[in-house]
């Protein structure tokens, strides 16, 4: 059965990544239902996750997405949905931040190996 939490960004760590920075709002596996993450980055690399989809939110910025071999514009109000193994890669416009909210299910540690990002460089996709 799962728990119900309450979780506030405003007490939630920032935690550095190769182009901005992570909260881990509510993650490893809390409450049953979904990891919820704010993430702000200028890029991020082509990767996958093999067993964890995601559903991303944009708060702020533009930007592109690559999903697969697909391009999509990213402005507030996108919302993106990840299946697991699909490669994707994003791009801010310039050097503001995109901040998004990544809604990543089934909730779990981002340690497990099925959520755990997953470069993919044989898949083709262009880097952003």
């Amino acid at each position: 059965m799962s728990t119900a939490v309450v979780r506030y960004r405003d007490e939630t760590t920032a935690i550095s990544c190769p182009y901005g920075h992570v909260e881990r709002i509510v993650t490893g596996g809390e409450g049953g239902i979904a990891n919820v993450h704010v993430v702000t980055v200028t890029k991020g690399e082509s990767h996958m996750h093999s067993g964890y989809d995601e559903v991303y939110y944009v708060l702020s910025g533009t930007g592109s997405i690559i999903l697969g071999e697909k391009t999509c514009p990213l402005r507030p109000g996108a919302a993106v949905v990840i299946p697991a193994g699909v490669p994707h890669a994003l791009a801010a416009d310039s050097d503001v931040p995109l901040s998004f909210v990544i809604f990543g299910s089934p909730a779990m540690s981002i340690d497990d190996a099925r959520a755990r990002p997953r470069a993919c460089p044989d898949q083709g996709l262009p880097r952003v």
